[in-house]
């Protein structure tokens, strides 16, 4: 069956967070501050638990796209054997299988990746400027993200898309940068809208809408519309004359909630609704599982957690009151 839900919005694409854990401490996402808050591996669902439930999912509602994130997914001790597992269901039910990492720890294993079935790779990338990249992750390692997206395409990746959180006054001075290496690589740079989360110390001054940075660029370049994906959240463009690909994804300035085709799992089994659902609406799908509930009686709790789905969510003043969660356990 499929799962639609009461605003008739048909949802067929799992954001299954694997981990908590980062090796970078970008200021968005994962403050140092939030290392002490992060939970024991024995919280976290198992790798079967996992197949299990991505069985229901792709089995039981049809659905068609899983990525995993995080945390950094690759900071998982068995991520390569999870991939595996997944292929291997994947074979048998025909989803599309991705993943978003900052690239650190995959250590040239991407053909091994690409082998074991994963279809595609979203990398993170908020700056092109090597002091500033460490200035907003923690950690001085520009030169090796960028060789391990070349190794990812050598390795036979295609489509790689870069997600570029921007923040006013931190590195929205670096557009044209990004545009730049767009038209000498090909790749899609993604702006993304910075987020409030918990954590993350949001300041609603560094916030820059997608449409004031289409208007600045615009100045500059002429934008073409090239949306080929109705799913898609982000809006696509080229830029006339030249190879740029960039897209903006505005989750706060112009959300895209009425097209919103997507369930998230936390690393800690929890079924969330929407990126900013508050926690009362999760579904606890970890302790189901450990209670021995059969796939049955777990697909119709699912169902039943649908029903609570609102069809957008609140505003960014009431976000920013809210900050009920942090995007490094829910998985962005």
């Amino acid at each position: 069956m499929k799962l639609i839900d009461k605003y008739n919005r048909l949802h067929n694409y799992l954001r299954l967070s694997v981990t908590d854990r980062c090796n970078l401490n970008c200021v968005y996402c994962n403050p140092v501050s939030f290392e002490k808050e992060m939970v024991p591996y024995s919280n976290f669902l198992t790798n079967r638990e996992i197949i299990r439930l991505v069985s229901i999912f792709v089995k039981k509602f049809e659905f068609n796209k899983v990525r995993l994130t995080g945390g950094e997914p690759f900071a998982r001790k068995n991520i390569i054997e999870l991939i595996e597992e997944l292929t291997i269901l994947k074979n048998e039910y025909q989803f599309e299988l991705s993943v978003t990492t900052n690239g650190l720890l995959i250590n040239g294993n991407f053909k091994n990746l690409k082998g074991h079935g994963l279809d595609r790779i979203n990398f993170s990338l908020d700056s092109l400027n090597p002091k500033r990249y460490e200035l907003i992750t923690g950690k001085n390692q520009l030169h090796n993200v960028l060789d391990a997206i070349v190794d990812a395409e050598n390795a036979g990746f295609s489509n790689i898309k870069i997600n570029t959180v921007i923040i006013k006054n931190v590195n929205d001075d670096e557009i044209d940068d990004f545009i730049d290496y767009s038209n000498k690589t090909g790749r899609n740079i993604r702006f993304i809208e910075y987020m409030p989360f918990s954590n993350n110390g949001y300041d609603k001054v560094g916030f820059i809408s997608s449409q004031e940075l289409m208007t600045k660029i615009s100045q500059y370049y002429e934008l073409i519309p090239n949306n080929k994906n109705e799913e898609s959240v982000a809006m696509d463009y080229r830029i006339k004359d030249s190879k740029a690909l960039i897209s903006f994804i505005s989750p706060i300035s112009d959300h895209f909630c009425g097209l919103c085709n997507r369930l998230r799992i936390t690393a800690e089994g929890k079924l969330k609704l929407c990126l900013f659902s508050p926690n009362k609406t999760e579904l606890e799908l970890k302790d189901m599982l450990r209670n021995d509930y059969s796939d049955e009686r777990i697909a119709e709790s699912i169902i039943k957690a649908l029903v609570e789905k609102d069809y957008a969510h609140p505003n960014i003043e009431e976000l920013i009151k809210l900050k009920n969660n942090n995007i490094i356990s829910v998985g962005g």
